[in-house]
C-alpha cells in the first residue's frame, strides 16, 4: 500500500456491537469491540474478498486507529 489511507465513513450498528470502516482506497474494515484484540478486526478489499496480507492489513488497521483517536472512540 503505497497510498496513506484515512477513513471515509463509519457506520455503527447493534448497539455499536459493529463498527464498519470504509476507506479511501473502497476498502472496508469491521470491528467488534467487544471481542479480544487478536479476533477484534477483519479486513476486506472492494470486492468484498478478505484481505490477507499482513502489509495492508497493518494499513487498513493504522487508519482506523487514527479515526479512533481523532474522533475519540474508544
Amino acid at each position: 500500500m503505497a497510498n496513506f489511507l484515512s477513513v471515509t465513513g463509519c457506520q455503527h450498528l447493534d448497539e455499536g456491537a459493529k463498527r464498519i470502516y470504509h476507506l479511501t482506497n473502497m476498502t472496508s474494515v469491521i470491528e467488534y469491540p467487544r471481542l479480544p484484540v487478536r479476533s477484534r478486526f477483519q479486513f476486506y478489499d472492494p470486492r468484498g474478498n478478505k484481505v490477507h496480507t499482513n502489509g495492508e492489513r497493518v494499513a487498513m488497521k493504522q487508519a482506523v486507529e487514527r479515526h479512533k483517536k481523532l474522533w475519540r472512540f474508544e
